[in-house]
């Protein structure tokens, strides 16, 4: 078990997060855009055998409002496994999603 997680994700630019084993933190960034809003939040808890990401997005545009939401998750021994960022030498977490959802409203609208 480890005591420790530590990983890459994109927060209003590239950040390396740390968080110790039965923490959580949680991320919220967004706003007013030129065709409307966007906005994005993720909560990360570390047991330390697994990292979990809750994440929620939520934008408005001229094509109409989504909103998309799910949970992925990655072992700790897979954190450094998923994509390589050979730029900015930076490895990301193996995400697998465990559950996502989607709602297009304007295609709701139009019986889609």
């Amino acid at each position: 078990m480890a005591k420790q997680a530590r990983f890459f994700d994109h927060a209003r630019g590239l950040v390396k997060i740390k968080i110790n084993a039965g923490q959580t933190l949680r991320h919220v960034s967004g706003g007013a855009t030129d065709e409307g809003y966007s906005w994005e939040a993720k909560e990360y808890h570390f047991d330390g055998e697994t990292l979990t990401c809750e994440w929620h997005t939520d934008a408005r545009d001229c094509d109409g409002r989504m909103t998309r939401s799910g949970v992925s998750v990655c072992r700790a021994d897979r954190l450094r496994a998923g994509y390589h960022d050979v730029e900015n030498a930076a490895r990301f977490p193996d995400w697998t999603n465990s559950d996502q959802r989607q709602r297009d409203y304007s295609a709701e609208a139009m019986n889609y």
